[in-house]
């Protein structure tokens, strides 16, 4: 930390801290993977979008972010890792949270809130303006398939920068991010207790008469209190019959006796993200889905039983045809979960035979949530937990009882 920074009153021990010991296993592991892919440097734009996620791979090299903070990570396959900041949020704040990155530039020392131009000198430093440059954000993004890159960005790198090759590096982070270590699977602890715990707020909040947004407001709150940073995705829906799809807002409507209730949950620590997922009913739920969810833990054990080196993601689908009838179908949503969308990923179908074919490996942490379909008419139901792959099949990373919540 510079002598400046040091004499700026901040406060940064009440955070939580990865070692760097961390560090310094992460930083080999993607070098590694950049040396194999012939890639001089990775770069991360800012990109706060998905509840934060799309800084994942910007947050996993170098501990910065939180509250859509946005932050661009430039990390060569030799050399200082830089990161260059939002101007509303000083440097020394961030030296005063971590010990992994020592040259963190602001992208306002220039005026406005551009990132490009740092981005461009930085490369410029390291010598690499005809490297191999690896954007992370390009197609083949996890979750957008498309690519989340900023077009502008890309063409201004280009313009200044035609003698460099630019390159898709999102796999070089996925692969990196995908096994975690001893101190990311105990965080990641952390934050599922965090969302059981609100799911206990749920239990006690949720009743007639209770608006769903006074409900949601008390799930998020408790999760905050204890710890949690934001943003905290909770995707809602209250209603009888079921609504068709979760919510992204809660309504203001007061919760009425027979509301069915579906929600998926995380708790954040330290950007990692502990997710849940619960069905509930303000009172008894109706018999079909008490069958329904004896079905679907079958499902969930037997995906259990396959999280084990040996295994590859395309195993679990099939597994999934063993459940259906002449009542109901199985729709498997499983998806390796740490400080974001990390690959592989799983929605009912693969997105491509990478995904498929992906191996599971001791370390890798998934959300695991089969969904059960009524066949004859809109019905769903899904419960689902965070687990951590071993030599023998999943350990959950939670202890709530697999149920129907009735509220």
């Amino acid at each position: 930390m510079t002598q400046a920074a040091a004499m700026i009153p901040v406060q940064g021990g009440y955070v939580p801290r990865f070692s760097l010991g961390e560090r310094d296993r992460r930083w080999k592991r993607v070098r590694e993977l950049m040396a194999a892919d012939n890639i001089d440097c990775i770069l991360v734009p800012p990109n706060t979008g998905h509840w934060d996620t799309f800084q994942a791979s910007g947050r996993y090299l170098t501990t910065l972010g939180g509250n859509n903070a946005q932050v661009a990570t430039i990390f060569p396959l030799s050399g200082e890792v830089t990161a260059i900041s939002s101007p509303d949020i000083a440097p020394a704040i961030w030296h005063a949270r971590q010990d992994w990155v020592e040259d963190i530039r602001s992208a306002g020392s220039g005026g406005g809130w551009g990132y490009t131009d740092h981005i461009i000198a930085r490369i410029k430093e390291l010598s690499l303006e005809r490297g191999r440059i690896g954007i992370v954000g390009l197609e083949g993004n996890t979750r957008y398939p498309e690519g989340v890159f900023s077009h502008g960005m890309y063409e201004k790198l280009r313009a200044a920068l035609p003698g460099a090759q630019f390159v898709n590096g999102n796999f070089v982070l996925e692969r990196a991010r995908f096994v975690k270590s001893a101190e990311e699977i105990t965080i990641m602890e952390q934050a599922i207790a965090l969302t059981e715990g609100a799911l206990e707020v749920l239990r006690r909040e949720a009743k007639p008469g209770a608006p769903e947004n006074v409900v949601y407001m008390r799930l998020l709150s408790s999760m905050v209190e204890r710890g949690a940073e934001l943003p905290s995705m909770i995707l809602w829906s209250a209603a009888w019959p079921q609504s068709p799809s979760n919510y992204y807002m809660p309504t203001q409507r007061p919760l009425q006796y027979g509301d069915m209730i579906s929600i998926e949950m995380e708790a954040r620590v330290a950007g990692y993200n502990g997710q849940v997922t619960q069905a509930a009913f303000i009172g008894d739920p109706p018999r079909e889905y008490q069958e329904m969810f004896d079905l679907q833990q079958r499902a969930v054990a037997r995906c259990y039983e396959l999280l084990h080196p040996g295994s590859i993601m395309g195993d679990f689908v099939e597994a999934m045809k063993d459940f259906e009838n002449e009542d109901y179908t199985v729709r498997l949503i499983m998806h390796c979960r740490g400080l974001g969308d990390d690959s592989p990923i799983c929605i009912g179908e693969f997105r491509d035979e990478m995904m498929r074919t992906w191996p599971i490996e001791v370390g890798a942490t998934f959300i695991v949530k089969p969904v059960i379909f009524a066949r004859n008419e809109f019905r769903r139901l899904y419960w689902g937990d965070t687990v951590v792959a071993t030599e023998t099949g999943a350990r959950r990373l939670g202890s709530r009882k697999p149920e129907i919540m009735r509220l």
